[in-house]
Formats: structure tokens, C-alpha cells, sequence
């Protein structure tokens, strides 16, 4: 049921600056703009008919049906809640898709024959291209710059410590069962914290304060080679805080590896400073760039510093699992050599491999899955994205106070 009435446009509480004064104009420059009640589920257009009249809805809500392969979808837009009609209006095309109201609805329509008249009045044809302009700027609003070219933002050291005090129970936690994974000995979940705390905030900080000083002092745009100056500044953090990062491993392994610390923290280095480089890509570039790209409807901006971290947590995580378990593996080993380890490591996923394979290929195909899906990857790739997601996250939301 419809009733109209001729009072004046009240403004939308849920339209948008643009809209309000396109309704507005609308209602001043042409006596056909009606004020319109529709009562709840109610009909007010109807897919693949032509639109007759054009709504905006002042109050109450209206959703949006359309069928599609003969499932019925409610379809959404960023105007759908308070505009009805509008797109279809100016050549009468037919409509896309069927609106419903949900409840009682108050709304200020034209008819299409008025409409295309509507648009000779100055001020509302004004309206109408500032309105198409900020919609053109909220869709095109959006940054992509290149992962090596990501530029850190300001972090405090204490923001930078608490976060990594916090972390570093977590990663403790992980990386002991990581360690019972592959060894299938178990140890305790903190070991040596008073160890592990204060190296992690120092391996952290290193991280943030080595990223943050290579941009203020280092313009790779100015080098005779830009593009290898920045992978040379994205690598290093990683590279330099290799041995902070065997000093943390070699607290977790004393339960196999009996040598004094001076000694074990060195076992599994080459390994693992290649781990350091992919993590400190995915925790510094990475996490920026995956950040940038989360979709423009993500505003609030904690929940895309957290779907960014997550993002990229899942892919260092996977990228870097084979180093990682070979540098723990020569860590608990430090007899072997890395051949002989992988070697073991590999001749683990052989049950895996169909046992009509035999020979050559069967040991071809057992070292395929050990480097493409191995053991305690899904661990290491949850460790790494809730590092990521509790570093980086607690770095922004603290930031602020220091």
C-alpha cells in the first residue's frame, strides 16, 4: 500500500551528503516530487521492469531481491539502502533486481517522464557531478605501491617492546611443539624466559628500528641500481638479526643439543638466516603491502592491519618452513650433516607415497612433499601469522600513547 503526501523532503539520516542535496534540488525544481509512505513488504520495484518512478528513502529499510540460476540472492550496493531506481531511471532501463520493503518506509520519488527535465535546472545537474565525483574518488582511492618500495611507519620502542614481550610467549609455546613435531621429544612450552623475553624485544626492535633507519637514510631511487638496492635493504634486517634469532632457537633445545651456549647457538645458521629473511620481508614489506591491498569496504583500520599480518604470516610461514626445519633439525643434531638431515627428513613423508611406487621415484616424490606440504607446516605457518598478527597489531594500537 502507497500513500503520498506534498510536504517537504526531511534529510536521510542514512543518505549521504550528495544525495541529501540531489534530493533537495529535486523536490524544489519540480512540483512532480511526491512524498511517498510504502508500508513493510511491500513491493516498489520489480526486476527486468522498466523503473517508474525513482525513490530515496528518508526512513525505514528496503532490500534488494534478484533470482539468478533459480536461487533468489539479496543483492547489496553502497546506494541500495536509500536509493531505489536510480541507475535505471534516465534511459528507462529495466530494472536489475526487485525491492522490498522490510519495514514501513518513507520515501521522496519523481516520476521517470520528469526526470531527464529535472536535469536542465543548473543546480541540480551541480549536485549531481559533485556526487558522481565523490563516488569517483571513494572507488579510486586505493594504494599500490610495489613490495620492495613499502615505507615503514612510526613506531615507538616501547610500543615495539611490549609487543614483543607479548609475543614472545606465544612463539616460545609454538615453537615447542614445533620441536616435539619433528623430533617427537617433548620439552617445556617457556623455557629460559628470562633469556627468551629480553632477546626477543631486542630481535624485534631490530627489525622495526633497522627498516625505519634504511628509509630515512638510504634513497634506493639515488643508487646506480635501485631495484637491487632495495631488495639489498628488504634482506638486511633478516640477515643482521640472524644471530639474535639463533640465540632464541638455542634456548629451546637443551633438552637434545647438551653443548654450552657459545657453541649451540651456531648450529643450523645458514638455514635459518635464510629464515630470517623471509621473516623479516613478511613482518616489514609484506604485512604493508597485504595491508594496502585488503578491500576498500575493510575501514576500520585495525581489522585490516590484521587481515594484512594474517596474509602475509600464511605465505612467509609457507616459504619459510623448509629452512626453518632444517635449522631446528641441525640444532638437535649437531652431529649430522645437513645432507644426512634432509636425507631423514625427506624418508619421513614416504608414507605418504602410494606403495605401488617403487624405486627412485618414490623417494623423488617423498622429497617433493617434504619441501611443498611437510611436516608441522600448518604450525609454523599458525605461528608465524599469529606473531605477525600480535606484533603488528599491538605496535599500532600502542603507538599512539608514546
Amino acid at each position: 500500500m502507497v500513500t503520498t503526501s506534498s510536504r517537504g523532503p526531511v534529510c536521510s539520516r542514512k543518505a549521504p551528503y550528495s544525495e541529501t542535496a540531489l534530493t533537495a534540488n529535486l523536490r524544489r525544481s519540480h512540483p512532480a516530487w511526491r512524498n511517498v509512505t510504502i508500508l513493510q513488504e511491500s513491493t516498489c520495484l520489480v526486476k527486468a521492469r522498466n523503473p517508474l518512478r525513482r525513490f530515496f528513502v528518508a526512513s525505514g529499510s528496503i532490500i534488494r531481491l534478484r533470482e539468478m540460476d533459480g536461487v533468489q540472492h539479496q543483492m547489496d550496493s553502497r546506494h541500495g539502502r536509500f536509493a531505489c531506481g536510480s541507475l535505471h531511471l534516465q534511459r528507462k532501463e529495466p530494472a536489475f533486481a526487485t525491492a522490498r520493503t522490510t519495514t514501513d518506509v518513507e520515501v521522496y520519488a519523481l516520476p521517470a517522464d520528469h526526470f531527464n527535465g529535472c536535469l536542465t535546472d543548473s543546480n541540480l545537474a551541480q549536485s549531481v557531478v559533485i556526487g558522481l565525483t565523490q563516488e569517483l574518488k571513494s572507488v579510486t582511492r586505493s594504494m599500490r605501491t610495489p613490495l620492495l618500495e613499502q615505507k615503514s611507519a612510526r613506531a615507538p620502542i616501547p610500543a615495539i617492546s611490549i609487543a614483543a614481550a607479548i609475543e614472545s610467549f606465544y612463539r616460545s609455546a609454538l615453537n615447542a611443539y614445533i620441536n616435539w613435531s619433528l623430533t617427537g621429544k617433548s620439552n617445556h612450552l617457556f623455557p629460559n624466559m628470562h633469556i627468551q623475553v629480553p632477546t626477543r624485544v631486542v630481535y624485534i626492535n631490530g627489525f622495526k628500528l633497522l627498516r625505519m633507519s634504511f628509509d630515512e637514510r638510504i634513497d634506493p631511487a639515488k643508487t646506480s641500481n635501485p631495484a637491487l638496492t632495495r631488495l639489498g635493504l628488504a634482506f638486511a634486517p633478516g640477515i643482521l638479526m640472524t644471530p639474535v634469532s639463533s640465540l632464541l632457537e638455542a634456548t629451546n633445545a637443551g633438552h637434545m643439543n647438551k653443548e654450552p651456549m657459545y657453541t649451540r647457538w651456531l648450529r643450523g645458521l645458514v638455514p635459518r638466516c635464510a629464515r630470517e629473511v623471509i621473516f623479516g620481508v613478511g613482518l616489514n614489506q609484506l604485512s604493508d603491502y597485504c595491508e594496502e591491498r585488503m578491500p576498500p569496504l575493510i575501514e576500520n583500520k585495525a581489522l585490516r592491519t590484521a587481515l594484512g599480518s594474517m596474509t602475509a604470516g600464511v605465505l612467509s610461514g609457507y616459504f619459510s618452513h623448509v629452512p626453518h626445519n632444517l635449522s631446528t633439525l641441525k640444532l638437535l643434531n649437531p652431529a649430522q650433516s645437513y645432507l644426512e638431515l634432509f636425507r631423514s627428513y625427506a624418508a619421513r613423508h614416504t608414507i605418504y607415497v602410494p606403495s605401488s611406487i617403487k624405486g627412485t621415484s618414490r623417494d623423488v616424490l617423498a622429497t617433493t612433499i617434504a619441501c611443498v606440504f611437510p611436516q608441522a607446516v600448518l604450525i609454523r605457518t599458525m605461528q608465524i601469522v599469529g606473531s605477525f598478527v600480535i606484533l603488528n597489531g599491538t605496535i599500532n594500537g600502542l603507538k599512539g600513547f608514546f
